[in-house]
């Protein structure tokens, strides 16, 4: 086989359940391009590394790449790019399965013009019956409030070129979380503009059970806070970023209703609200709350982390980038 053009990165830490789709997914996709799969086990205790190998015996394209040196999923994308032989690096999760057309839509616009490129996440397929998962849906197009500048993905559906990875850095290991959001911001703030493919989907998992889904609630919060706490001199010195997209009101809150019906539609949607708290959804959305609440105050910022400078953000304007 000839050295792949494009370098699949699958991080994986006890995935066994899961995985298995996601290699059939992946591996049965035509595509005019070479490609390889580097599954990085991070100190699986399962037999994730046992599966892996049992598909590299019937495919030559996967190959079971030792992340154990250091934890987290950060980390062991990055030791997958380290070891990653392609042009184009693309990164999905292990819990997740990828769409019919996903590998040769990202690929092919990595190896033309784009340089940096997310997908689209579509969440219900893989979590339908009756779950202890939150009622939302996961979101590939992510922009934060206390930095609204510039658009970011989720790393379970984005693709770099490899240089451009490399110039960046990599991941931030120091960011249990959110550290996609992280990356996306510094490509872009170094010149390489994010491109949506709303054409490339990736099918997410939801967390199943309320300690999972709290646990996730938390994480996630306290990577945002730490991110807030990286671009805080950034985020004071950008006097005018673009606005965050306006969020609708809910239906029904429209102007010109009478106070009765305004207080009857009040009554009905808290008599609703109290119905889905006594749903499995319900309760998985309080624990999301909850978990959120909690790693907001008291999420825990690596003190290894330090500030970005706001010359980071004078270059780009300087530069004149979009």
């Amino acid at each position: 086989m000839s050295a792949p053009e494009v370098s699949v990165i699958v991080p994986a830490y006890n995935a066994a359940a899961t995985l298995g789709d996601q290699l059939a997914a992946l591996l049965s996709q035509p595509a005019a391009h070479e490609i390889e799969v580097l599954v990085c086990d991070n100190r699986s205790t399962d037999d994730t590394s046992a599966l892996v190998r049992r598909w590299a015996e019937r495919d030559a394209r996967v190959r079971l790449v030792d992340a154990s040196a250091r934890r987290g999923p950060a980390a062991a994308r990055n030791i997958g790019a380290a070891a990653a032989r392609g042009r184009v690096l693309l990164f999905c999760d292990a819990d997740d399965i990828v769409g019919d057309g996903w590998l040769e839509r990202m690929a092919s616009a990595l190896l033309d013009d784009v340089e940096v490129a997310a997908g689209t996440l579509e969440g219900r397929s893989l979590n339908t019956g009756n779950r202890f998962s939150v009622s939302w849906e996961v979101s590939g197009d992510i922009r934060l409030a206390f930095w609204p500048r510039f658009r970011a993905t989720a790393s379970s559906n984005l693709g770099v070129r490899k240089d451009v990875f490399d110039e960046a850095g990599g991941f931030d290991e120091l960011l249990l979380t959110c550290e996609d959001l992280d990356f996306c911001w510094r490509v872009q703030l170094a010149g390489h503009p994010l491109v949506y493919l709303t054409d490339a989907v990736v099918h997410s998992r939801q967390r199943d059970g309320l300690r999972a889904v709290f646990r996730q609630a938390r994480s996630y919060a306290a990577g945002t806070r730490a991110l807030r706490y990286k671009y805080s001199a950034i985020a004071a010195a950008d006097t005018d970023p673009p606005a965050p997209a306006a969020v609708a009101p809910p239906e029904g809150d429209e102007g010109g209703r009478g106070a009765g019906a305004a207080a009857s539609g009040r009554v009905a949607r808290v008599l609703g609200r109290l119905g889905r708290i006594f749903t499995r959804t319900g309760q998985a959305n309080i624990a999301w709350r909850l978990g959120e609440a909690l790693g907001k105050r008291f999420g825990r910022i690596d003190p290894r982390i330090r500030p970005l400078p706001p010359s980071l953000l004078e270059q780009y304007l300087a530069g004149d980038r979009q």
